[in-house]
């Protein structure tokens, strides 16, 4: 296993709950989705979440197809913190994003992997980082699946793993190369963060 420090973003926070229980444990990235489905957040939702919010703790705003404005309004009011590109947008999106910040934050783009040509692809991708989520036809993330490890190739630019990640399979993820470990739907109980879940991959992670 690496030595390296291992980082972990808990993604499609909702709650003031979700708040405390990031501020506690801190983790390296708290994510806001706005993209739609079951965690997406409104503009006054997330600010409100991001004010609760421990200041050193980046906020990573989920977005997938949305209007540049949409991002950049989030970014200028302090929202958030990073960028994470979930959807179908390509290099001259990304560029065209870039070019319009006037507060220059990171991007992430996200990779739906179907092949590690796929990912290896991806690494000349505008982006600062790259994220390796599971492949599904019906959603553009958060499927709860995790793809085949071992065909990540030897990848450059720093990036995220996402996809099945739990407390059962959390130190095989952390042995990747990956730069952050992305969880979201195994550390909730009935559709909700679940706090003790929370604290129990922290936990196991840091502990190694």
């Amino acid at each position: 296993m690496n030595d390296r420090k291992r980082r972990i973003k808990i993604c499609g926070l909702t709650r003031a709950e979700d708040i405390e229980a990031v501020n506690l444990w801190k983790p390296d990235y708290a994510g806001f989705v706005f993209a739609p489905g079951k965690r997406q957040l409104t503009k006054g939702q997330a600010r409100q979440l991001r004010e609760a919010l421990l200041p050193e703790i980046p906020s990573v705003g989920v977005f997938v197809n949305s209007p540049t404005e949409d991002i950049l309004a989030l970014i200028k009011d302090g929202t958030i913190k990073m960028v994470q590109l979930h959807g179908d947008e390509d290099s001259d999106y990304t560029t065209t994003l870039k070019e319009q910040m006037e507060i220059p934050v990171p991007i992430i783009k996200a990779i739906r992997v179907r092949s590690g040509d796929d990912m290896a692809k991806a690494e000349s991708f505008p982006s600062d980082y790259l994220l390796f989520d599971t492949y599904s036809k019906e959603v553009y993330g958060g499927s709860g699946k995790s793809f085949d490890w071992s065909s990540i190739p030897v990848i450059k630019k720093p990036w995220f793993l996402a996809g099945g990640i739990g407390a059962e399979n959390i130190l095989k993820a952390a042995a990747t190369d990956a730069f952050c470990l992305d969880l979201s739907s195994s550390l909730e109980t009935e559709g909700r963060k679940d706090p003790e879940k929370i604290k129990e991959i922290i936990q196991i992670l840091r502990s190694e």
